[in-house]
């Protein structure tokens, strides 16, 4: 046997494994044409359904056609964001609406994930939306993330609101949370969620989950188990998507502590589940490659 022949065919081969695992280990890191970032659409990319970049008036990058964007309202800008430009509202009238048409990605979801980027000053008095799915709820509409506020330090009070249309008794659920994570005039990135199958409720912040609650659908029957939410279900009447604005402040039935959202909010997703803990963490890993410099 030559030893010698044998000893560059196992060489020949090691060298070729170990750039066959390095080719695959750049590829597997790198989604996003070799330069070290990450796509954050990549991650849970068959549960987006709706991405609002805010890059400048009108645009809207969606993987539905059921949502339109219809106007900008108010002293509201696009400012350099978190990932090239971002919506700054104003406490001064100040929104965008979108137009939600029939066949929409809503109607169908049992739970869902909000995403976003957002920097913002405490509000010391009323409470802001930020995001607003109307319908539902005649109130509160269908799906909210709401900026409460915060006598004082330096967290904002959050506050995630959804509307099950055939739950039996408890239709209306919400979490609401002030945490040190949620900085004040600093860039935060926030995961908002519903998970039918534990029935709870859950805010991330940068990646890491810092609050999650139980929801039920009524109260404790007598003798009985206290029914869990599970699959939600949205009202049908759904018609509009408000960045920066409650429902009533368009219809002239505001209330004095209805307030316009005056923060910045950046790359806002929708997804139609409840994210993992790890997919959470892989978005904010990939979100946090594409930041501005």
């Amino acid at each position: 046997m030559n030893f010698k022949l044998l000893g560059k065919y196992f060489l020949g081969a090691m060298l070729l494994s170990s750039v066959m695992f390095t080719a695959c280990k750049d590829d597997k890191d790198d989604d996003n044409g070799g330069d070290g970032k990450t796509d954050p659409s990549t991650i849970a990319a068959a549960n987006l359904v709706a991405y609002f970049p805010f890059e400048a008036q009108g645009e809207a990058v969606q993987k539905t056609t059921a949502i339109t964007f219809s106007k900008k309202v108010g002293a509201g800008s696009f400012v350099d964001g978190r990932r090239g430009k971002a919506y700054q509202g104003s406490s001064s009238e100040s929104y965008l609406e979108y137009n939600v048409a029939a066949g929409n990605p809503f109607l169908t979801m049992e739970e869902f994930s909000l995403a976003a980027w957002i920097k913002t000053p405490v509000t010391t008095s009323g409470a802001a939306k930020i995001f607003a799915l109307n319908g539902g709820d005649g109130f509160m509409g269908n799906l909210t993330l709401i900026q409460e506020s915060q006598a004082e330090g330096d967290s904002v009070d959050m506050k995630l609101f959804l509307f099950d249309n055939e739950s039996p008794e408890w239709k209306g659920q919400d979490i609401r949370k002030n945490k040190t994570q949620f900085l004040n005039d600093k860039w935060f990135h926030i995961v908002g969620l519903y998970n039918k199958a534990t029935s709870t409720m859950q805010f991330y912040v940068n990646g890491d989950l810092v609050f999650e609650q139980i929801r039920y659908a009524g109260p404790i029957p007598t003798g009985g188990t206290q029914p869990l939410l599970g699959p939600i279900k949205f009202g049908s009447d759904m018609s509009k998507i408000l960045f920066g604005a409650w429902p009533q402040q368009l219809d002239g039935t505001t209330q004095d502590w209805m307030k316009f959202y005056k923060g910045m909010l950046d790359e806002f997703r929708v997804y139609n589940k409840a994210l993992t803990q790890q997919e959470i963490k892989d978005l904010y890993d990939a979100e946090v490659s594409q930041i501005n410099p």
